[in-house]
């Protein structure tokens, strides 16, 4: 079942658009990342789909299945871990306007993982990639 999450993450996060370049701001990435998890966290879908790079692109059919993939798997781990509680950066590592935000997101049942989120900064907001 990890092994399933761990896909469904990368298809999110793994998109092959990458936007205009800033300025280093460290910090602001994983203020950022965190930003984003509590969106999920809060059950706020289109919030949190909205931290995708592209989704200003994204065609409404396909920011909508967006949409229901988050919250398929928020459900999912709701029933299995007993949800997202929190998430907080541990770390980040920042070159130019692109970042890895590790993140350590806690369950319901108090289990833990740690989460590599690649960032990147479209103009002045970091969002993920």
């Amino acid at each position: 079942m990890m092994r399933k999450a761990f896909w469904i993450w990368a298809v999110l996060l793994s998109v092959p658009f990458w936007v205009s370049c800033a300025k280093d701001d460290r910090g602001g990435a994983a203020r950022a990342a965190e930003a984003c998890y509590r969106h999920l966290i809060e059950g706020r879908y289109e919030q949190y789909v909205g931290c995708i790079a592209y989704s200003d692109s994204m065609t409404e059919a396909y920011r909508s299945q967006m949409v229901d993939l988050v919250a398929q798997y928020a459900a999912r781990e709701k029933e299995l871990r007993g949800g997202l509680v929190s998430a907080r950066a541990v770390g980040d590592t920042v070159s130019g306007d692109v970042a890895s935000v590790f993140l350590e997101v806690t369950f319901g049942d108090s289990t833990r993982e740690e989460v590599a989120l690649p960032m990147v900064k479209c103009g002045e907001v970091w969002k993920m990639q």
